[in-house]
């Protein structure tokens, strides 16, 4: 009996995991239950109960009990597991107003008063930006983003320069 219920709760998790969204609907709304938590708790009892009963040759109410023990404390980790990372916080959505201070790399000269383009990365992103200076910038030449104008242009100042004031 341990064993098919341990079965059961296994496989019950792999679709709550896999069909989550739309598994949902079949349990009740409730903040304390979740089908992940559910399901370990089914995998966790019929292991611990199997364990107990064929392993160590426990009567039956005492292989519940390992059962239910190791099934809560199985259930209750997958729901804590399953609450930080469903509610942990995340990084902000990453924009062009983020790149002051970012590296650059001159792609097409910048001559001072006029434009160039520059090569930023930006969450692990390439993006080529029409770039403006006060100086004339060469095509390799290392740069720092000092200003952002708008969603596609930047103002940016050979590193060196930069690094030195």
């Amino acid at each position: 009996m341990f064993a098919v219920v341990g079965v059961i709760g296994a496989v019950l998790l792999i679709a709550f995991l896999v069909l989550d969204d739309g598994l949902d609907a079949v349990l009740p709304e409730s903040d304390w239950i979740s089908g992940p938590a559910l399901a370990a708790f089914l995998a966790a009892f019929g292991l611990f109960g199997w364990v107990a009963d064929a392993g160590f040759d426990a009567p039956t109410p005492v292989a519940v009990a390992v059962g239910i023990g190791g099934g809560l404390a199985l259930g209750w980790f997958a729901y804590r597991l399953s609450k930080v990372l469903l509610h942990g916080p995340t990084d902000p959505t990453p924009n062009t107003a983020m790149l002051v201070g970012h590296d650059a790399k001159v792609v097409t000269p910048v001559r001072a008063g006029g434009s160039g383009e520059v090569l930023v990365r930006l969450g692990g992103q390439p993006f080529k930006l029409l770039a403006t200076a006060d100086e004339d910038l060469t095509v390799g030449t290392a740069a720092v983003v000092i200003a952002v104008e708008s969603s596609t242009k930047v103002v940016v100042q050979a590193a060196e320069r930069f690094w030195a004031t």
